[in-house]
C-alpha cells in the first residue's frame, strides 16, 4: 500500500538519461518524501515509445501516470529535467488538481519558441538539431545521431571520454530522442492554457546553457501565472547530472517551501 503520511514527488528524467539520475536527489532528500522516479519510454528499464502511438507528450503523460503507484486522487509534487520537465508540465495540465508543485530545471517545451516571432534564432538552432539527428538515424548512424546530441546539450565534444558501453546506450536511446524532439515541437501551447497552470512552479536555469533551453525558459517564466525563476550561475543544460550537489539543494528548498504552501491552502480551505 502506498504510504499517504508522507508528500509524494514525481521526480522524471531527461532525455537519454533514465531515473538513475535521480538517485543523489533521493538520497539527499531522504525519508520525508515519498519518491517515484519513474523510466520514460525507451530508457532504463521501461520498453519503447508505442508504435502505434503519435509523437505527442500526452502520450508520455498517460504512460507516467498509468505507473503511479498512488491512490487515484492522492496529489503529489512534480520534478522534472529537461525533456522530463516538459512532461511534468503536460501532467500538470492534464491533472491541475492532482498536482501540488512543479519544480523545473530547464524544461525543453520547444513548441513555444515559433511564437515568439518569425526569425526566432533558438527555433532555428534546435529544429537544425533534431534535423541532423533524424539524418543520422535514417542513414543507420545511431552512433552518430548519439555524439551530435550529446555534442549540442554538453557544449563540447565528450564522446572520446565515454567508453562503449555509454556510447551503446545512448545510441539505443536516439530512436525514441527522435520521437520526444517531434512531440516537444507538437507541443504549441497558448497563453491561455498555460494559465490553467495555478500550481506554484519554480523554474531554474542555469547562465551557461545553451540558447534554445534558456530561450524556452524566460518565456515560460512570462506566460505561467504563478512562478518563481532562478539563475543557476555557470551551470549547463546537463547540471542536475553533472553538478547535482546545487541543483539538489535548490530542488528541495523548493519542494519544501511548496508543501508548506499546500498545507496551509488546505488548512483554509
Amino acid at each position: 500500500m502506498p504510504d499517504t503520511r508522507r508528500p509524494a514527488v514525481v521526480c522524471l528524467h531527461s532525455s537519454a538519461a533514465s531515473s538513475q539520475q535521480w538517485r543523489r536527489l533521493v538520497a539527499d532528500g531522504g525519508s520525508a518524501w515519498q519518491w517515484h522516479t519513474p523510466d520514460l519510454f525507451g530508457h532504463g528499464t521501461r520498453p519503447g515509445w508505442p508504435e502505434l502511438m503519435p509523437s505527442q507528450l500526452c502520450v508520455e503523460a498517460n504512460g507516467v501516470l498509468a505507473g503511479l503507484s498512488l491512490p487515484r486522487e492522492q496529489g503529489f509534487h512534480l520534478v522534472g529535467h529537461s525533456y522530463g520537465g516538459t512532461v511534468a508540465l503536460q501532467i500538470a495540465l492534464q491533472q491541475p488538481r492532482r498536482v501540488l508543485s512543479l519544480t523545473l530545471y530547464e524544461p525543453v517545451a520547444f513548441g513555444l519558441l515559433p511564437a515568439l516571432g518569425p526569425n526566432e534564432p533558438e527555433w532555428a538552432e534546435i529544429r537544425e538539431v533534431a534535423a541532423t539527428l533524424g539524418a543520422a538515424l535514417d542513414r543507420g548512424d545511431d552512433l552518430g545521431a548519439a555524439r551530435g546530441f550529446c555534442g549540442y546539450w554538453q557544449g563540447r565534444n565528450i564522446w572520446r571520454e565515454l567508453d562503449d558501453t555509454r556510447r551503446l546506450r545512448l545510441a539505443e536511446a536516439m530512436p525514441t530522442v527522435r520521437r520526444h524532439f517531434e512531440a516537444l515541437f507538437n507541443a504549441r501551447w497558448s497563453d491561455s492554457l498555460l494559465g490553467l497552470l495555478r500550481m506554484p512552479v519554480h523554474l531554474i536555469c542555469g547562465t551557461a546553457t545553451r540558447a534554445s533551453a534558456q530561450r524556452v525558459a524566460q518565456s515560460l517564466a512570462g506566460r505561467l501565472p504563478n512562478v518563481r525563476f532562478d539563475w543557476l550561475e555557470g551551470a549547463g543544460h546537463l547540471a542536475p547530472i553533472t553538478d547535482a550537489a546545487r541543483v539538489n539543494e535548490l530542488i528541495l528548498e523548493s519542494l519544501g517551501a511548496m508543501q508548506l504552501g499546500s498545507m496551509q491552502r488546505a488548512l483554509a480551505a
